[in-house]
C-alpha cells in the first residue's frame, strides 16, 4: 500500500470516489506515469526486504552481540579477523548490497511520492484523500529511515535490521571462529595426501 499509494488511495471519479480499478486504469499521462512508478517502487522494495532478510542470516550466523565488546569498526574490524575469509567477505558483500540497494530504494521512494502527490491532487476527494495518504506515507517513510540509518554506518558496524531495539552484531560467534594453525595443518595435510 505504500509503494501503491495512487492505487490504494481515495480520489474523485465523476464526483464520487473511485474504484481501485478506476485509479489503476486512468487514461491521463501523470496517471500512468505514477501508476509505472509505483509499480517501480514495489519491485525495488523487494529487492531490498529480500537482501536485508540474507544480510540479516548472515549476521546471525556468523556474528553474535556481545554487550561486554566494544562496538567502534576497529574493534569489530579485529573482530572479524576470526572468521575465515570466505565468510567474511559474504559478510561485508551483504552489508555492501543492503547499502545499495537502500539507497536506491530511497530514492526511488521520494520520486514516487513527489509524483504520486502530483496525481493524488489533480483527483483529490475529500480528508480522507490525505488522511490516507499520511498514513501511507509515514508507514514507508519509517522504514525508509530506519534503512538509511542502517546502511549510513562504517563498513564494519552491523545493525539488525529487524530488533526493534538497535542491537549491533559486534563479535564473532565462538563457533564459527577459525583456528588459522588447525586450518594451515589440515590444508597440508590435505594437500600431501594428493602428492
Amino acid at each position: 500500500m505504500g509503494s501503491f499509494l495512487v492505487v490504494f488511495v481515495p480520489q474523485k471519479c465523476n464526483d464520487t470516489i473511485c474504484t481501485m480499478s478506476e485509479n489503476i486504469y486512468r487514461t491521463d499521462l501523470i496517471s500512468k506515469f505514477s501508476i509505472s512508478i509505483n509499480s517501480i517502487t514495489f519491485f525495488a522494495f523487494l529487492i531490498l526486504y529480500f537482501i536485508e532478510v540474507k544480510r540479516e542470516f548472515k549476521l546471525i550466523k556468523y556474528l553474535e552481540v556481545n554487550r561486554f565488546s566494544p562496538v567502534d569498526n576497529e574493534s569489530v574490524g579485529n573482530a572479524l579477523t576470526k572468521l575465515d575469509n570466505k565468510r567474511k567477505i559474504k559478510i561485508l558483500d551483504y552489508d555492501k548490497y543492503y547499502q545499495k540497494s537502500g539507497y536506491l530504494s530511497t530514492f526511488i521512494y521520494i520520486f514516487n511520492f513527489i509524483t504520486s502527490v502530483i496525481c493524488i491532487y489533480n483527483n483529490y476527494l475529500d480528508n480522507k484523500t490525505i488522511s490516507v495518504l499520511l498514513t501511507n506515507v509515514l508507514f514507508m517513510g519509517m522504514k525508509v529511515m530506519d534503512v538509511y540509518n542502517i546502511v549510513n554506518t562504517k563498513k564494519n558496524v552491523f545493525y539488525s535490521a529487524y530488533l526493534t531495539n538497535k542491537v549491533q552484531f559486534n563479535d564473532v560467534d565462538p563457533d564459527k571462529v577459525c583456528n588459522i594453525e588447525s586450518d594451515k595443518l589440515d590444508y597440508n595435510n590435505t594437500f600431501e595426501q594428493y602428492i
